[in-house]
């Protein structure tokens, strides 16, 4: 049940690209955390937001840039992920961006960000889901 988080300078994607991004950015937690990628079920607990941030409303090193760098923020219970697949998603998320937006000259393209929600805090719709209910609705097979 991750959720994916992407704040992008406004204009650099088209709708196409943003789309492209987000589906592979969905797939490679779902991969990362061990989910059938193409299981219905897995695929509708991924929720992604793209976000665009103003013209100028984002700094480097105090200087505001025409082409500022993608955040990308990846929250998964706790658990979900360990420490290789941490590693794996990670260059995984590098691939991804530098396939889609390219990579920037003498600076990153991109930050990354991935987030744990403790066990027994991830909830919806007036329920706590623990992690074990969680794998089970994304049919996830115990290791």
């Amino acid at each position: 049940m991750p959720l994916i988080q992407v704040e992008a300078p406004t204009n650099i994607l088209t709708k196409p690209e943003q789309d492209r991004l987000i589906a592979q950015l969905s797939n490679a937690v779902l991969k990362a955390e061990d989910a059938p990628v193409d299981d219905a079920g897995a695929q509708s607990l991924v929720w992604a937001y793209y976000n665009e941030q103003p013209e100028g409303s984002v700094y480097v090193g105090s200087k505001n840039l025409p082409q500022p760098p993608l955040r990308i923020a990846v929250t998964t219970p706790e658990g979900a992920l360990h420490e290789a697949t941490r590693h794996s998603l990670v260059a995984e998320i590098g691939r991804i961006v530098d396939g889609i937006v390219g990579p920037f000259e003498d600076r990153l393209n991109h930050w990354a960000m991935l987030y744990e929600v403790s066990e027994g805090s991830w909830a919806g719709g007036g329920q706590i889901f623990p992690l074990a209910g969680i794998q089970a609705a994304m049919n996830i097979k115990a290791a």
